[in-house]
Parts: structure tokens; C-alpha cells; sequence
């Protein structure tokens, strides 16, 4: 399996616990503990329609920086993930289409993000992750970061995102971001979203979705959608694995 190369599971189950730590943000109105070695740099908000929430904060260790993205919780937020219409990625020249409410969360705090970045050594590396919706904001994250910053290693592992772009886009993404992971349980219905084919007869077209390489799957059934797609289940996928 190509991803196994990059598999490190310590790392998969750390950055599980960092995502957990977006959701804490998120109800707790920006409080949450910060993981032991490492020192908060910056907490950010996004802007999901015209509600400012919390998104994530990004880690920094005598060696890496981390960045978390938070999933789905509010409606604003919802409402964002059904805007299934796509528009170019922005930041890299010819890089295909993207979902356009997954894509209007990310520019409303890009810049505030790459502002930190101009303030640490590009030598560490990079770490990027997210749930759900936010494994979809660290996927446009990780190119943008890869392609825009100085860091020279990136690697993103994500949990239960929902597919992100078009066919180019994969693409341009498996060319500039080779280290990536996504966690795919079978029974997850969000990694299926949107489907891979959408007819707009609004707008007499199709649009086109794929995954982003590369994908870790495991098969656990629970009693519910919700707790199919929850980060309890992603932490027992990842400790299955050898």
C-alpha cells in the first residue's frame, strides 16, 4: 500500500487528539490545553457565510509545526458543505476546480495563516490535519502551503473528509503534497460527499469529483451515521492498523 510508507501511527493517533482539540476550541470559545512540548503560536477564526468562528490554531515544537482544522458543528457550517458548485483553486496556477463552500472557509483565513508561517523556520516540518469538513481545509491547505511557503516537508494526514476537487485538481495535489494521508473508514458516509457526479441542470453542466491521494480504509459499523464519522471510531481504524 503506497500510503503505508508514510503511516506512522503514533503520529495518526497524536493528530487525532489535536483534532479533538478544534471541536474543545470551538465550544469553549477559544480555551483548550495545549498538548505537552509544544506552544500555541496562533489561534484562528474563519468565517463560515457571515458567521466568525473558530477553526483551529496551529503548534509549534523545537522541530514542527502543526496545524489543525476544525469539522462541521454549526449550521452556518452545513450550509457551507452543501455549496457543491465548484471554482478554480486560487493559489496554484492551473490546479482544476475546487467545492466552493469548503473554498470560501479557507480564503476567509488563508491569509492570517501564511502571515504566521513568514514567522517561523521554514526548516521544520509541517504537519497539517483536520476532521470532516476540516480534512477538506487541510487538504486546501496543503497545497496551498506546499506550493506557498518555504516549508520543505508538508505531510497531511485527515480523517473522514469529504472529497475536495476536481480531476486536476487531484492531480496537481498528488504532484506538490506526496506525503498525505486520508483515513477513510467504509462506513463513513461523508468520505462519499459529495458524489462523484453531479448533474446542475440549473447550470446545464456536470461536475466532477475525486479523492486526493492516498487513502488508508478500514471497515467499523456502529450503530449510527454520527458515530460512524466520529473520531472515536477513526482512533480505533488507526490502531488496527499493524
Amino acid at each position: 500500500m503506497y500510503a503505508a510508507r508514510y503511516f506512522h501511527k503514533e503520529l495518526a493517533l497524536f493528530l487525532i487528539d489535536l483534532c479533538r482539540l478544534t471541536y474543545v476550541q470551538y465550544k469553549k470559545n477559544g480555551e483548550f490545553h495545549i498538548p505537552k512540548g509544544f506552544q500555541l503560536i496562533k489561534q484562528f477564526k474563519a468565517r463560515s457565510l457571515h458567521s466568525q468562528e473558530w477553526f483551529g490554531f496551529i503548534l509549534e515544537s523545537p522541530d514542527s509545526i502543526l496545524i489543525a482544522f476544525r469539522g462541521t458543528q454549526s449550521d452556518p457550517d452545513w450550509v457551507s458543505d452543501a455549496q457543491v458548485f465548484q471554482r478554480s483553486y486560487p493559489y496554484v496556477p492551473d490546479s482544476g476546480l475546487v467545492h466552493d463552500g469548503f473554498l470560501s472557509i479557507y480564503e476567509s483565513c488563508r491569509d492570517e495563516i501564511m502571515n504566521v508561517y513568514e514567522t517561523v523556520p521554514p526548516y521544520k516540518k509541517l504537519y497539517i490535519t483536520g476532521h470532516s469538513l476540516g480534512g477538506a481545509l487541510a487538504t486546501l491547505h496543503a497545497l496551498d502551503a506546499r506550493v506557498n511557503t518555504d516549508f520543505t516537508q508538508v505531510l497531511m494526514y485527515n480523517y473522514g473528509s469529504p472529497r475536495v476537487g476536481d480531476t486536476t485538481f487531484k492531480r496537481t495535489f498528488r504532484s506538490f503534497v506526496p506525503i498525505s494521508i486520508r483515513f477513510v473508514n467504509f462506513y463513513d458516509l461523508v468520505p462519499k460527499l459529495p458524489p462523484p457526479i453531479i448533474k446542475s441542470f440549473l447550470l446545464k453542466k456536470t461536475i466532477y469529483y475525486n479523492h486526493v491521494p492516498t487513502p488508508m480504509k478500514f471497515a467499523i459499523q456502529k450503530e449510527s451515521v454520527l458515530e460512524n464519522h466520529s473520531l472515536n471510531t477513526y482512533e480505533e481504524g488507526v490502531k488496527s492498523f499493524p
